[in-house]
């Protein structure tokens, strides 16, 4: 909770300094067509504070310390359950029309359901300490600052621990001129129709909430049906 109270008062210092000096401060996922645009990358690494675990993972749990280099059995089922349910989890850490002009190649959000070790254009990016190598954490690129981070953010942790509890056993990963992995959504449409078969973010949502959020994202999603990047920036400075 307290990560998410700093995004806010981040994102609310920004505008009112930004007020102040008579501009506006954009946060929108894509402003140019030629870059890369903006994200809000989500780092995660977690501990064992269990009364039974080892000293060092109590530092980090991440990594599997008997294999030089290798991730936990808990770590690798995380990374498992948040690519599991990544399709649907897109439409919470991407739920605006302009979000998806920013995935792809070349845009450092990777265009595969897939992860991949310090690989910037992976959406998850296995993080190894400096120095070392012992992974460190796990860096989810499919997120931007049009999103609720409360909900984002509940829906991440929820989607990687739904794979620690069914001990899911993490795919092989994917290089960049790797054939394999399947193709992300992409559009919102797309991302939101599969949220609606995804039952346990649903769940996480709870009935009443998933409800709404559906029927609106629907409604912006015929909003901007004719609109180009050019209506979409114009829009953001109107409301900024």
């Amino acid at each position: 909770m307290r990560l998410a109270d700093n995004v806010v008062l981040a994102r609310s210092t920004v505008s009112a300094v930004a007020r102040k000096h008579g501009m506006k401060a954009l946060f929108l996922p894509k402003v140019f067509a030629d870059q890369a645009g903006n994200g809000l990358h989500i780092h995660m690494s977690f501990r064992d504070l269990s009364p039974q675990a080892r000293l060092e993972d109590r530092y980090n749990a991440f990594r599997r310390t008997s294999v030089l280099g290798a991730m936990s059995h808990k770590g690798s089922s995380f990374l498992e359950g948040i690519l599991d349910h990544l399709p649907a989890l897109m439409s919470l850490t991407l739920p605006s029309t302009n979000s998806f002009r920013r995935v792809g190649p070349g845009c450092w959000t990777g265009h595969k359901v897939g992860w991949a070790v310090e690989d910037k254009e992976s959406p998850l990016r296995v993080c190894m300490k400096a120095g070392s190598d012992e992974p460190s954490n796990v860096e989810l690129k499919l997120s931007d600052s049009t999103a609720n981070i409360y909900l984002g953010l509940a829906a991440i942790l929820s989607a990687g621990m739904d794979g620690m509890a069914r001990q899911l056993t993490l795919r092989p990963k994917v290089g960049p001129s790797d054939e394999g992995g399947d193709a992300l959504p992409d559009s919102l449409d797309k991302s939101l129709a599969c949220l609606k078969e995804d039952k346990v973010l649903l769940g996480v949502l709870g009935k009443e909430l998933s409800t709404g959020f559906i029927a609106l994202k629907e409604a912006e999603i015929a909003n901007a049906a004719d609109m180009s990047l050019e209506d979409e920036v114009a829009q953001a400075l109107k409301k900024a």
